[in-house]
């Protein structure tokens, strides 16, 4: 089966440049991705893992769905996901999607809980149409997908 794969640091310090079969991908998941990256940033415990060399696999098949993942790095082992959503998914529920899938591997291959507030493992998601992390502990939203650094040191507490 054909594909089209994009490979897209997570950061834009990472030295390597990427790759993609010549044209961009899909505003909604590129933009999805960038969030949830930038959200890697802070409120990990466990294990120590430097995310900042890691490089998205962003994949489409012949039938529109989509395939996100990462090669492993020094310490962090990589994935690669499918769940058959398509390529037209929308920001909202792509960056929820794609947070809950990096927080389920970080979680189950390199004993990082991400994010986490205190002893309360955050979840993504849709509030309202956003993409929002949310403590289940009480059902507040903590931050919007992709601004959960701006203001983690008023949440890291239990």
């Amino acid at each position: 089966m054909e594909c089209l794969t994009w490979r897209i640091p997570l950061f834009t310090n990472n030295s390597d440049p990427g790759e993609d079969p010549g044209f961009a991908p899909p505003e909604s998941w590129a933009q999805a991705l960038a969030a949830v990256a930038q959200d890697l940033r802070c409120l990990r415990f466990g294990a120590e893992v430097v995310v900042d060399r890691l490089i998205w696999e962003f994949s489409i098949n012949s039938d529109y769905n989509v395939t996100i993942g990462w090669q492993g790095a020094r310490d962090i082992g990589g994935f690669s996901h499918f769940n058959a959503l398509s390529m037209d998914t929308a920001f909202a529920d792509a960056s929820v999607w794609v947070a809950d899938i990096v927080q389920t591997k970080l979680a189950g291959y390199d004993f990082v809980q991400w994010p986490s507030r205190g002893r309360h493992l955050l979840v993504p998601r849709l509030r309202d149409g956003e993409p929002v992390w949310m403590d289940p502990h009480g059902d507040a939203t903590i931050s919007r997908i992709g601004e959960l650094c701006k203001n983690s040191t008023n949440y890291a507490a239990t």
